[in-house]
């Protein structure tokens, strides 16, 4: 399986109109937005990628709107979203990753802004980074392929 994750693109249309021309070109299975994409304009983005999976972030606005454009795009979004042994969750209260990673081989998060991978020792938590570049001056996401993890900086 092949998945594409990224997260906190936080309004800036000119990131993500470059990160989904940049994830488009991955051939991923599914892709995951780890939460704040903050307004509905942004998510309508999007439109195009086939299997998307949004977990809402701290800084959403209007959460009917969002949930709406995803569903009329056949995505799935929530607080907790959940795919194939992968959970999607925005924060990263250690009470709530630790219990998500118990239950699941891959947890994805986000908020932070800063890239991170945590192998265990039967899981794995990935922070893609930020799709703005706002807080860091990076823009980043993350790919995972058979196994095998990268952040690539777009």
């Amino acid at each position: 399986m092949k998945f594409v994750a990224f997260s906190d693109t936080h309004d800036n249309v000119p990131a993500i109109r470059d990160l989904v021309d940049e994830i488009k070109k991955e051939k991923a299975d599914l892709f995951i937005h780890a939460g704040d994409v903050i307004s509905p304009f942004a998510l309508r983005e999007f439109s195009g990628i086939e299997e998307l999976y949004l977990a809402f972030g701290n800084n959403d606005g209007d959460r009917q709107k969002l949930l709406e454009i995803a569903l009329s795009n056949n995505w799935t979004a929530g607080e907790i979203v959940a795919v194939g042994g992968i959970a999607v969750y925005h924060g990263t209260l250690p009470a709530i990753t630790d219990l998500l990673l118990k239950k699941h081989v891959i947890v994805i998060t986000g908020h932070t802004h800063k890239a991170e991978i945590k192998k265990e020792k039967n899981s794995i938590l990935i922070n893609p980074g930020e799709g703005s570049g706002y807080l860091t001056g990076k823009r980043s996401y993350a790919v995972f392929e058979d196994g095998e993890i990268s952040i690539i900086e777009f």
